[in-house]
């Protein structure tokens, strides 16, 4: 198919908050293919704020699902899905492309009242009730081995099929006032310190997270070779901040705790700042695709396959036989966060930070 048949197009990738970041190179991807297409993406409301002002995006259409389905026997509830379903009847699209695949988003991309649905074929996709509601199923290559690159494959079905990730931007956009926020914080919180790197030690899955001790390790290797080095510690629950402190008392000095902020004022700071160690979570990608340098430790996940791509980014697997085993419970969890050590990591970044001046 032509790309100038397609003049309305519809992404739908509804979460999590790392999974919509590693597919913002597909916006970039339809603006250079597919320039004259008007492009929306329809997203989780608690992600929207990722996709917000993205100039290759015509409209964001955030879906409040949690509420929805928690409040769904009141008649609020029922009344915001409804105009939420006709908001989507309304882009008259040509085309939607689910890079989910599971049943929510496939519901989704069948309500768009799209003619043409593309969607992972049986392999590729994640639940299988998928298929019921995409007409147009796309098969995996084994070169798809990132995460992007699997819903770049989607993308590209219509067209020739022909993408390279290394030419593609992902882009979050940030304001004035999300930059002044950044640039204050960092000016209040560390005066002097440079370089400055930020550490996201918090992660929803247990067993994606380092001990304490390993943060703080980090930042006493990394220390000996920047004596000037401030750190930076983002939190995103009560749970996260009683543990960044730990870590703070743990490192010493030169360490603080941030504020909590907002999705943009993170990513402006994350850019700010230029460097992000952290485990495999939705600000690692966050902060890869606005630029900032990276060095991710993965445990129960993939690196290969969701760690940030490119010479500004490593990533450290552990060594055990069972790695990127997909576990949230494990015996061995204690064992497999003591075989990724502090000082590798720090060598890691230190290696980011000399290339980055």
């Amino acid at each position: 198919m032509k790309s100038k048949k397609l003049r309305r197009v519809l992404v739908v990738k509804l979460s999590a908050l790392g999974d919509v970041a590693h597919a913002l190179p597909v916006v970039d991807y339809l603006r250079k293919t597919a320039p004259e297409a008007t492009v929306d993406w329809v997203v989780d409301r608690r992600f929207a704020p990722l996709l917000e002002g993205n100039p290759g995006l015509c409209r964001v259409i955030p879906l409040n699902l949690k509420a929805w389905k928690r409040e769904w026997t009141t008649g609020d509830a029922r009344r915001e899905a409804g105009d939420a379903v006709r908001e989507l009847r309304n882009g008259n699209y040509d085309v939607a492309f689910d890079i989910q695949g599971n049943a929510k988003s496939g519901v989704v991309t069948r309500l768009s009242g799209a003619p043409l649905r593309y969607g992972f074929d049986t392999r590729g996709v994640r639940e299988a009730p998928n298929l019921l509601f995409t007409n147009r199923k796309v098969a995996l290559r084994p070169e798809d081995r990132h995460v992007s690159q699997k819903y770049l494959r989607v993308v590209a079905a219509p067209f020739d099929g022909r993408f390279d990730l290394a030419e593609l931007r992902a882009e979050i956009a940030t304001g004035p006032e999300d930059e002044e926020i950044a640039a204050r914080t960092v000016r209040e919180l560390l005066p002097g310190s440079s370089p400055v790197l930020v550490v996201h030690h918090g992660t929803t899955w247990a067993t994606k997270r380092m001990n304490p001790a390993f943060w703080a390790g980090v930042a006493h290797a990394l220390r000996k070779g920047y004596p000037r080095l401030g750190v930076l510690l983002s939190w995103g629950s009560a749970e996260e901040r009683d543990e960044a402190v730990r870590i703070r008392e743990g490192a010493g000095e030169g360490v603080e705790l941030l504020p909590r902020l907002a999705l943009k004022e993170l990513a402006a700071l994350f850019r700010r700042c230029g460097y992000l160690i952290a485990p495999d979570t939705g600000p690692l990608h966050i902060a890869a695709a606005v630029g900032a340098r990276t060095v991710s430790v993965f445990r129960v996940t993939d690196g290969s396959r969701n760690a940030p791509c490119g010479p500004g980014h490593r990533f450290l697997q552990a060594p055990m036989p069972c790695t990127a085993c997909l576990r949230k419970r494990c015996d061995r969890d204690a064992e497999c966060r003591e075989s990724i050590r502090p000082e590798d990591a720090a060598a890691a970044m230190a290696e980011l930070m000399a290339a980055g001046g």
